[in-house]
């Protein structure tokens, strides 16, 4: 017998699936109820509505995501001189996976009907290059690959606003660009600027590297 626990897990894993494959208008709640094996009468005991679903499948996403990037920063910390850029585009990657599938699922629709998860997913975006990012960056000044006079207040800018917005901007521009591609291309511009020059080369051979790997 399945407990409470066990079975909005059930629920919320199956409905994440469902709402990647589907997208949020054609998911269907008796097909949803029928693939886990529950009535529709135990579905609307736990979870009210459609819209309370997809609001907890990406609150679970999110922390999800947050604790894979926890564990890449956690290396990256712990990294010396030759493996921290290996760890840092391997989180670069995982980055691009996430973002692959959120953006597959949150179109200009879903944001116009929960404008409240757009919100959601700016202030998440802001807490990780807060608490995370410029951790690495304090990482690689203490290592000696990155340059300790870049601005703080600028790189954070120019990271926050380029990621948050980077959704509306490819659709204005009409801009079509796979993610991971774009993180590739966009974080070695940036490294290119804070990089010292002896630390350049090293970056570059492992993007090269990441790039013909894929």
């Amino acid at each position: 017998m399945k407990t409470k626990e066990n079975l909005l897990n059930a629920i919320f894993q199956e409905a994440q699936k469902q709402f990647f494959s589907k997208g949020y208008k054609n998911l269907n709640i008796d097909d949803l109820v029928s693939t886990i094996g529950i009535s529709k009468a135990t579905f609307y005991k736990y979870i009210p509505s459609k819209e309370l679903l997809f609001e907890e499948c990406i609150r679970r996403l999110l922390n999800d995501f947050k604790y894979e990037l926890s564990k890449y920063i956690r290396i990256i910390l712990k990294s010396k001189k030759e493996t921290f850029f290996y760890y840092f585009i391997e989180m670069i990657k995982k980055s691009g996976d996430f973002l692959n599938s959120i953006t597959n699922v949150i179109n200009n629709q879903v944001e116009k009907r929960f404008p409240q998860i757009s919100i959601k997913l700016k202030d998440f975006t802001k807490k990780q290059i807060e608490n995370s990012f410029f951790s690495i960056i304090q990482k690689g000044r203490e290592i000696g690959l990155i340059k300790k006079g870049v601005n703080d207040n600028v790189l954070y800018f120019i990271i926050y606003f380029t990621l948050t917005n980077l959704k509306q901007f490819t659709v204005n521009q009409k801009i079509d660009i796979p993610l991971n591609k774009f993180f590739y291309e966009y974080f070695s511009v940036i490294f290119n600027g804070i990089l010292n020059e002896d630390s350049k080369q090293l970056y570059f051979q492992q993007i090269k590297y990441f790039n013909n790997e894929k």
